[in-house]
């Protein structure tokens, strides 16, 4: 299990992770639920209820993203019904999540390594599109034509089936539907789509009921009588000319209106949109100005620091030092001063806690490389200090104990209110069996850190070697 708030696997069966402290009681059932969704799923395809299946594990998914067994089985299962654009997207964001031992490279592989497969499902993919435009637009013979295709590169599009079916039954070709949905309900036995066009097609091709007997028609008698036309005397028509002044005022009349009626109301909001695109651009541009002159004095800062360190390297490397004690310290500094040229979030930490970690500051005999040296430790503090933590933590988990023993004391020394990377040393010397050093360790976090989460762990642990 990864914890969700570092990322970081979990081990063994705590119900907190051992890293950051968050509480995985909720997370946990989630995740159970997950499992249990997949389970069912994997049930159903057993017996190619494919549609079912893709309903299960979707909620798997809902709860668990990371799920990378759920996500294959789904890519699985829209790669069986056909529709392998869908089933290549959720192997690629399966490997996202879990970039080594992943099934879904193997499954990738096999569909890749066919060139001509591959462009045959994109084919499948466009053509359907294709067919489906042109049975919307009217056009069924040629959207038949396109769907036959398909279906010989794909016959297991399920959706190009149910279509090219139900194109048939509108041109009355019962037969051929009854093929075709014979054909996608072998693929996926429980479709809704597929049980519901076969319903339809049964209706369809048994007729209404008939009871036998002849209809009988209601004989009625028409009597014709003779119908006498009078003839009014022809009269020629005069022109009438008011109908077309009458649609002439309607015209002007119109038009008066729209130019007083709707020109104001158009020009008023292309008016308030212009208005308000100006406005925008002005926030944006204060917005931009006050992140620049927030960038503007932390350049300031860090430049002040570089020139004091400069001036503290320089006022060392003019002392009559020793170069074997002091060196270690003027490359720290240089590194130090390089690492503040980068962006806050490029500086490298650990590079530089790692090279102070090897300062032997209770040799210093000058108050200027105390100085300096002090000055170094305030600045890294608590960045260098939780990047060594970090490595330390790592190496703890990979059970190379001595090396994080190295990292982790390191850690404490930069910032003595580290409580993990105290309790992580307890831990270390606890699986290198040096139980008095766990013991003093242990007790460090009990009494210098009552409130912390990690005095229940540490009490435990330290009352397993007592």
């Amino acid at each position: 299990m990864i914890c969700p708030a570092c990322n970081k696997s979990i081990q063994g069966k705590n119900n907190r992770c051992e890293r950051c402290g968050e509480d995985l009681t909720v997370y946990k059932k989630v995740y159970m639920m997950s499992n249990r969704y997949y389970n069912e799923g994997l049930e159903k395809s057993k017996v190619r209820d494919l549609s079912g299946a893709v309903v299960i594990l979707k909620k798997s998914l809902e709860l668990n993203k990371r799920n990378t067994d759920a996500r294959n089985l789904l890519g699985l299962i829209y790669y069986e019904m056909g529709e392998s654009v869908a089933a290549l997207s959720e192997w690629v964001i399966s490997k996202h999540f879990q970039q080594e031992n992943n099934d879904a490279d193997r499954y990738m592989e096999l569909v890749q390594s066919n060139p001509t497969r591959l462009e045959n499902l994109n084919q499948t993919t466009k053509r359907y599109n294709a067919a489906l435009l042109s049975a919307k637009q009217g056009n069924e013979d040629l959207a038949i034509i396109q769907l036959k295709k398909v279906t010989n590169l794909n016959p297991h599009f399920v959706k190009a089936l149910q279509l090219l079916a139900l194109l048939y039954m509108k041109t009355g070709e019962m037969e051929k539907a009854l093929k075709n949905l014979t054909k996608a309900s072998k693929i996926d036995v429980s479709n809704t789509t597929t049980l519901r066009y076969l319903k339809e097609l049964s209706d369809l091709t048994s007729g209404p009921e008939e009871d036998g007997k002849p209809e009988r028609k209601e004989e009625r008698r028409v009597t014709a009588e003779p119908v006498t036309f009078t003839h009014a005397a022809y009269k020629e028509d005069k022109p009438n000319i008011w109908p077309f002044v009458n649609l002439i005022i309607g015209i002007a009349v119109g038009i008066l209106g729209a130019v007083f009626l709707i020109v104001p109301t158009v020009g008023d909001k292309y008016q308030n949109k212009y208005n308000n695109q100006i406005n925008d651009n002005n926030a944006a541009v204060n917005k931009w100005q006050q992140e620049y002159n927030s960038l503007q004095k932390e350049k300031e800062t860090q430049d002040a620091k570089i020139e004091d360190l400069n001036k503290q390297i320089k006022d060392l490397n003019g002392s009559q030092l020793d170069d074997t004690i002091y060196d270690q310290l003027l490359k720290t500094g240089t590194l130090y001063i390089n690492e503040l040229q980068k962006s806050g979030s490029n500086i490298d930490y650990l590079a530089v806690a790692s090279e102070f970690a090897k300062i032997k500051s209770d040799k210093f005999d000058k108050p200027e490389a105390q100085a300096l040296y002090n000055e170094i430790k305030q600045a890294i503090g608590t960045n260098a200090s939780a990047a060594l933590y970090e490595e330390g933590h790592n190496q703890y988990l990979a059970r190379k104990y001595d090396e994080a023993l190295s990292n982790l004391t390191s850690a404490y020394e930069l910032d003595d209110t580290n409580v993990s990377a105290v309790y992580f040393i307890a831990r270390s010397y606890h699986q290198l069996g040096k139980y008095d050093d766990a013991k003093k360790y242990y007790n460090l976090v009990i009494d210098k850190f009552p409130d912390s989460w990690r005095v229940s762990s540490a009490k435990e642990k330290l009352s397993s070697i007592q």
